[in-house]
């Protein structure tokens, strides 16, 4: 990868060339989501068998609880649907003599991740259930051929920490290599970064030769070599 640093001085300009070759670190995949968890906004509703007169259809609050008739406040947040029933069916039973009840999940409103960069429909993908790297890349359009590479990056949140997760996705493309069932999570960011080659062609036209009065040169860059020059305009 060609870093290229310009500096502008008094009508002087230094190219200053340097060749990086360090790998961006690559973190051990996540294993696959073993469980779906309530989170805030999620819309539940809770159904009573025999006393439809404490039926409930609630939003998760953003501090992770709801709020039920006799029990008050329960914790929602981190738990199953299944988790959260048997604790309601446990403080029910201080109050009913039949506290069956089930708990269906009406709408998910974590379950989504976000995917951006070199893609031709980049935004927020919906995760109904378990979502690969590449299947969430290919509901946002595919790859944009022309721009994109198939090295890319989840952002992921852990334990209140960010890390960055290098997949490559090309060789996953090519001869179907583990990359290709790695597992997202909700609220994970998917980046598709720009090739090399476009990105500095960019850089050169927005920052050096549409910034520089026109004085009858402009600065390239050849793709295939590692060199930056001008030529003149006469």
């Amino acid at each position: 990868m060609l870093a290229i640093l310009i500096i502008v001085c008094c009508g002087c300009m230094v190219c200053m060339l340097s060749s990086c070759t360090s790998a961006p670190q690559v973190y051990p995949a996540a294993q696959p989501v073993s469980k779906v968890v309530l989170a805030p906004g999620d819309q539940i509703e809770i159904k009573f068998a025999h006393s439809q007169e404490f039926n409930e259809t609630q939003t998760i609050r953003p501090d992770g609880k709801i709020e039920m008739q006799f029990v008050g406040e329960v914790d929602a947040a981190g738990k199953t649907p299944a988790e959260l029933r048997d604790e309601l069916k446990q403080l029910f039973g201080q109050h009913l003599k039949y506290p069956q009840l089930a708990v269906f999940v009406r709408t998910w409103d974590e379950n989504k991740v976000y995917v951006g960069g070199e893609v031709k429909t980049p935004g927020i993908v919906a995760m109904p259930g378990r979502l690969t790297a590449l299947e969430a890349i290919m509901a946002a359009g595919g790859f944009n051929l022309q721009t994109a590479t198939k090295n890319v990056v989840v952002v992921r949140l852990h334990d209140g920490q960010t890390q960055g997760i290098a997949l490559d996705l090309d060789a996953t493309l090519k001869s179907g290599e583990s990359a290709a069932a790695f597992f997202l999570q909700p609220r994970d960011i998917i980046y598709v970064p720009q090739k090399t080659v476009v990105s500095m062609n960019q850089w050169i036209a927005q920052y050096i030769n549409n910034m520089i009065p026109n004085v009858g040169f402009t600065f390239n860059h050849a793709a295939g070599n590692t060199s930056v020059g001008y030529s003149t305009n006469k």
